[in-house]
């Protein structure tokens, strides 16, 4: 499969730097809109059939990036090519693995701002010279 990125809440000026990266090294881009949040990650992936309706409840305004089918070196190339562009890191990135291919949008997204809460909440208490929290599962 072509290497791909899941976009979400990019608009203007930031979307089309990122897509013009991507683009570059090969990456399509597809933009989720949120009456697709229900669809399996797998789905929006184009690895099987998208569920029936549209979704309707409430979604969320992070800005999240999944990496699909990414080759060995192709995410170093991207995050070196958004830096390099001048733009801005995307905190809420996921590569797409089996377990989560299952998940929706929603459940990515809660599940990318906790251990991005984690992780602060970890450089802080060091940057502090206290013992970082250990990750509770």
């Amino acid at each position: 499969m072509k290497p791909m990125i899941l976009c979400y809440n990019m608009a203007g000026e930031r979307a089309g730097g990122i897509r013009q990266v991507a683009e570059g090294l090969g990456i399509s881009v597809r933009s989720v809109q949120k009456e697709e949040y229900h669809q399996t990650l797998a789905a929006l992936c184009g690895l099987e059939a998208g569920a029936e309706g549209v979704y309707g409840g409430p979604g969320f305004e992070d800005e999240m990036m999944v990496l699909a089918f990414f080759p060995q070196g192709m995410l170093s190339a991207l995050l070196d090519g958004i830096r390099g562009a001048g733009l801005a890191p995307v905190p809420l990135k996921a590569v797409l693995t089996q377990p989560n291919s299952r998940w929706d949008s929603c459940a990515l997204n809660k599940e990318l701002r906790e251990e991005y809460a984690f992780f602060r909440r970890r450089e802080e208490a060091i940057a502090r010279g206290e013992t970082p929290p250990e990750k509770a599962d």
